[in-house]
């Protein structure tokens, strides 16, 4: 089992604690949550461990006990992805390219969806029709997303900065 998969059940329960261990910082938080809950450093023992009586108390105490700790980690982690998105955007300012490929990718989420009422999709092919849609529009997002952000992510990596 990863550090990533455990992070989602600590996170239900101690939510700086879980998303600090789903980043890169993963074994070195999951050492600290193996300590905690008194078993080895392996993210096994870890998952076990999460189904004890206590579990969610001394997963509460170690969240409480380090909180600046975690908080420092998480703004860092924030800090990362920013720069990291700044740096690509940076990178393709001058290429035409991404203004391409979101276009195009526009032009075919537009021409898929003025299809759906146009065309009859024998009932052989509707599920791969339907798959081939769902993969465009998610890249289709995925390409405006690189202009514009997301806002709920924008909204935590600000609200942890600050």
């Amino acid at each position: 089992m990863s550090w990533s998969s455990i992070a989602k059940d600590i996170g239900k329960v101690a939510p700086l604690l879980g998303s600090v261990l789903a980043g890169p910082a993963g074994g070195t938080v999951g050492a600290l949550v193996a300590a905690g809950l008194g078993v080895d450093g392996g993210s096994e023992s870890v998952a076990k461990a999460l189904g004890g009586p206590d579990a969610v108390a001394k997963l509460k105490q170690i969240e409480a006990d380090h909180r600046a700790e975690l908080e420092q980690m998480a703004v860092e982690l924030a800090k990362a992805e920013i720069a990291d998105v700044q740096n690509a955007r940076a990178n393709h300012k001058h290429s035409p390219m991404p203004a391409v490929i979101t276009l195009v990718m526009t032009l075919m989420a537009l021409v898929y969806g003025l299809a759906l009422f146009q065309v009859d999709v024998p009932d052989a092919n509707r599920d791969m029709v339907n798959y081939f849609g769902g993969q465009l529009i998610a890249l289709w997002v995925a390409s405006v997303v690189y202009w514009i952000g997301t806002t709920r992510s924008s909204a935590e990596k600000t609200r942890l900065m600050s």
